[in-house]
């Protein structure tokens, strides 16, 4: 993607390795990739003296660029739930000189209480829903540009840019790609299952298996002979092309096989997206055009026919999305639809 002056000029002024590097060299906990947050603050439109109410302060780089991208007039509020996150961004805004920057440690999901509205919202962690808090403190006209999760299963979620119009109402303008992990209101101290979504869960030499699908909460005895299966016997057959990959075909499969797909994950391998049901599941691999599979071959032709269908529907991806934005308890339901 191609940035604006602001966006590179904010990147310019700030020191990555400062913020991302821990003492030994290491990335710090929760750091995102320089380009993805780059592509976010771009499409967000952020202008001097705005305020910007930051979700998942991080390392404290986006933060940064934020306080460039707003200038001396205007103002951020990060809000971190973990604690040493937050205070080590503060400490590091503080010696930096950002003093634009206000880091608050808290459940993200609730905003930022006390903190009046603001002009732009910005997320690096993914709710389920588009929180209502957020959409309260966010002035008319404001642009909001977060992940959230869009369909049931776990793990299947996309960047939303939405913006709020004059009586308060959120309206869904564009998706594009972003991979964040979940926002949740407490710390959480693993991430290779889920903290959503999740119907069974397995361990196959000594690694955790886990899949999310429609019909697995009720028959959780079946999903787990699934995931066992795709576990010891588990199969690999290529199934895309070198340029088409999983991520490429996952929108289409969004919007048009919410209800039947599902995502099957495992400690140190990765998760992806497929089909499953009672006699077995073929899921793509990560950042492969290989899918893994197991059991009588049904969920593989499943698998096979939806990749013809979108070959023949033009390989539709994610600026060919409509977000649709329902209003449910607690904020906004987001879904995609062609």
């Amino acid at each position: 993607m191609e940035y604006g002056s602001a966006v590179r000029s904010a990147s310019a002024a700030v020191d990555e390795d400062l913020y991302t590097r821990g003492p030994d060299g290491g990335l710090v906990t929760q750091s995102t990739a320089a380009s993805a947050i780059a592509e976010a603050l771009e499409r967000s439109d952020v202008r001097p003296g705005m305020r910007v109410l930051e979700i998942g302060t991080g390392s404290g780089f986006s933060g940064a660029l934020l306080s460039e991208l707003v200038g001396a007039a205007g103002e951020v509020v990060s809000v971190e739930v973990m604690a040493d996150l937050g205070a080590r961004a503060a400490d590091l805004h503080r010696a930096q000189g950002r003093n634009n920057v206000v880091t608050v440690v808290g459940d993200g999901l609730l905003g930022a209480p006390g903190h009046g509205r603001f002009d732009r919202v910005v997320a690096w962690a993914r709710p389920e829903l588009l929180p209502e808090a957020w959409v309260a403190q966010a002035v008319p006209g404001a642009v909001l540009v977060l992940p959230v999760d869009v369909t049931e299963r776990a793990k299947t979620g996309m960047m939303l840019r939405a913006r709020v119009d004059g009586d308060g109402t959120p309206q869904g303008e564009a998706f594009f790609e972003g991979g964040y992990v979940e926002l949740h209101s407490e710390v959480l101290d693993q991430w290779w299952v889920p903290p959503r979504g999740v119907d069974a869960l397995v361990r196959h030499e000594g690694a955790a298996w886990w899949l999310s699908a429609g019909w697995a909460s009720g028959d959780r005895a079946a999903a787990e002979r699934v995931l066992r299966k795709l576990a010891v016997e588990g199969a690999r057959t290529p199934l895309l092309a070198e340029d088409e990959g999983p991520r490429g075909i996952a929108p289409y499969l969004y919007a048009t096989r919410a209800e039947e797909l599902c995502t099957v994950g495992a400690e140190g391998l990765g998760w992806g997206i497929g089909y499953a049901d009672r006699q077995g599941a073929a899921v793509f691999t990560p950042g492969a055009g290989e899918v893994l599979h197991a059991g009588d071959g049904s969920a593989l032709l499943r698998l096979r026919q939806w990749v013809a269908d979108w070959r023949e529907a033009g390989r539709p991806g994610h600026p060919d999305l409509v977000p649709v934005l329902s209003r449910v308890e607690g904020g906004r339901r987001v879904r995609a639809r062609l």
